[in-house]
């Protein structure tokens, strides 16, 4: 399967993501939206659980995967993306979204989605979600 790798402003292996479908400027924007620095849509493997990195918090669930820079970074663990300032300052927001040409937008959008409520929410305001509107209680339930 091949992929697609877009990012801000295109480099000599992305694509700008001013020359995507619409469809994919979708997920670009809710993934910007969340917060979201990279985002990766697998067209095979599936990964399911959170990871915490020195500059990363990520997020998989099926084949998608959420990559979320942490708050504060040490200096040291600094990433850039083409230019030299760095990602805690003003190259915040969505930087690359790699996806498969296979991809189910519809499903992706959902999972971002997803991961969005379960990152950001509390256990108690999930239960409390699960107890008045039976939503479920984590994201692979």
């Amino acid at each position: 399967m091949s992929k697609l790798i877009y990012s801000r402003n295109g480099s000599e292996t992305t694509e700008s993501i001013d020359n995507a479908s619409p469809m994919i400027k979708a997920i670009w924007a809710q993934a910007h939206s969340y917060g979201a620095n990279i985002v990766r849509v697998r067209a095979e493997k599936n990964r399911f659980g959170t990871d915490t990195g020195r500059t990363f918090n990520s997020f998989h669930h099926g084949k998608v995967s959420v990559y979320k820079q942490k708050d504060k970074v040490h200096e040291s663990n600094a990433l850039y993306f083409a230019r030299k300032i760095p990602l805690t300052k003003v190259n915040k927001g969505m930087q690359i979204l790699e996806v498969a040409s296979s991809l189910d937008v519809q499903d992706t959008l959902d999972t971002v989605d997803a991961i969005q409520y379960y990152s950001e929410t509390s256990f108690f305001e999930r239960l409390w979600n699960r107890i008045r509107y039976g939503t479920p209680m984590s994201i692979t339930a």
